[in-house]
């Protein structure tokens, strides 16, 4: 999920998307992830099954069929508990579950409705300079997120990172949408449009816009709010940006790591993981044989070359819930009314070559399955492995959370030192 500007808000990823019962797509409107085998076999890395963790560095992750209260079905979603607490205070925190892990986007964002009344006035507004309170307009592919900017203790299993600025999504408070926020799309300001109870944004940027929102008041970025139906976009300096909650922590704080077994290649109910904050900071974390691909710091992407056609705009993000990639000889299933996934007849085997910044290659291998039979086998699986679609892009090819079942993937942010190099980078 991408916006056209400014330069360093359109770096969000994630992809949550809803199955009606006719299999037709809700939220998403295209993008997403593309690639990534369901047993995470590759030339370029191994399959792995989690151990069970209760270190301080380690949340459970559970891809299943969502929160409570969602209409809709929901694929390929893994979800991290997260408890937010007004800054230096006990009172009115909030445990929310289900909330989606995002390596393609950065920065907290939750459901108002998850938190309730109470906690969401708890958590002070963040503010500038003249007091005026600061709302953000988050854009993805498949819409936008409109909320509030506060602050909390955000606590991540058994670490905190104290006095984060957090999004809350559909804060009653701020009700009117701006119309250039409105025009990026589709509204995810609801758990059902959503897919989850909020967003965990752990990719490899500390801060959700960075320094382009400091000089330059985007639209359909942070906006000023002199009122609840005044909202006008403004600058805001990087402390009170959105930041990369991981990025926050006292420790294992250089990126993280997300370990999924392998999963069954026609799908399953659920999966259960853990996403591991730090790399190379525990033995938890240790970095093993993994290969890190360099990224740009400046855009978060690699390249990847499938079929002859580079892609100079390649991600990993585990907030996109099918492979998503563009390939005109497969055919494109005829009874999905939204999206263009991909029907082989049979189920195809393909591979894709992934260059980092650093010079670093690898090959990956990734299958295609019917998307029509994957979605009907069961109305209960929440694990779709090896569906596929088209992005209708000539530069774009992501790999989305199809990719991480089966492997250790790390994503180190940028600048921060670890045992496989100073960040940006993914490894696996």
């Amino acid at each position: 999920m991408r916006s056209a500007n400014p330069p360093l808000m359109a770096r969000m990823l994630g992809c949550s998307v809803l199955l009606a019962a006719a299999l037709a797509l809700g939220a998403c409107g295209g993008g997403g992830g593309g690639g990534g085998g369901g047993g995470g076999s590759s030339s370029a890395g191994g399959t792995v099954s989690p151990p069970v963790s209760s270190e301080s560095n380690v949340l459970p992750l559970v891809v299943d069929n969502g929160p409570a209260g969602l209409t809709g079905r929901v694929a390929n979603l893994p979800y991290v508990s997260v408890t937010v607490c007004p800054p230096g205070s006990t009172a009115n925190c909030r445990t929310i579950d289900h909330v989606l892990v995002d390596t393609g986007s950065s920065g907290l964002r939750l459901m108002a409705s998850a938190l309730g009344g109470t906690a969401t006035s708890a958590l002070p507004l963040q503010t500038n300079a003249a007091r005026v309170p600061y709302a953000e307009c988050a854009t993805f592919i498949s819409g936008y997120t409109w909320g509030s900017v506060r602050t909390a203790d955000v606590t991540l299993g058994g670490l905190t990172a104290s006095a984060l600025s957090i999004q809350v999504i559909g804060d009653p408070a701020y009700p009117n949408v701006p119309a250039g926020c409105a025009a990026r799309g589709t509204s995810q300001n609801n758990v059902s449009d959503l897919g989850a109870n909020g967003i965990l944004g752990i990719s490899q940027f500390r801060q959700d816009c960075g320094t382009g929102c400091v000089t330059v008041a985007y639209d359909a970025a942070y906006y000023a709010c002199t009122s609840a139906a005044a909202c006008t976009a403004a600058t805001i300096p990087l402390a009170q940006q959105l930041a990369q909650p991981i990025a926050r922590m006292a420790s294992d704080n250089n990126g993280s790591m997300i370990q999924f077994p392998a999963v069954s290649p026609t799908g399953q109910a659920t999966v259960n993981g853990q996403l591991v904050m730090g790399i190379g900071t525990r033995a938890n974390n240790a970095v093993g044989s993994a290969v890190a691909y360099g990224l740009n710091a400046s855009t978060g992407y690699l390249s990847s070359t499938y079929n002859g056609r580079t892609y100079p705009m390649t991600a990993f993000d585990s907030g996109s819930n099918f492979n998503f990639f563009t390939d005109a000889s497969l055919p494109v299933c005829s009874n999905i009314s939204t999206g263009r996934f991909y029907c082989p007849s049979t189920t195809q085997t393909l591979s894709a070559a992934i260059t980092g910044t650093n010079g670093t290659s690898g090959i990956v291998s990734f299958r295609v399955a019917n998307a029509s039979v994957m979605f009907s086998t069961s109305s209960t699986n929440a694990v779709l492995p090896d569906v596929g679609a088209d992005l209708r892009s000539a530069n774009t090819f992501l790999w989305g959370l199809p990719f991480f079942y089966g492997r250790s993937v790390f994503t180190s942010l940028v600048g921060a030192a670890t045992p496989l190099g100073t960040g940006p980078f993914v490894a696996f």
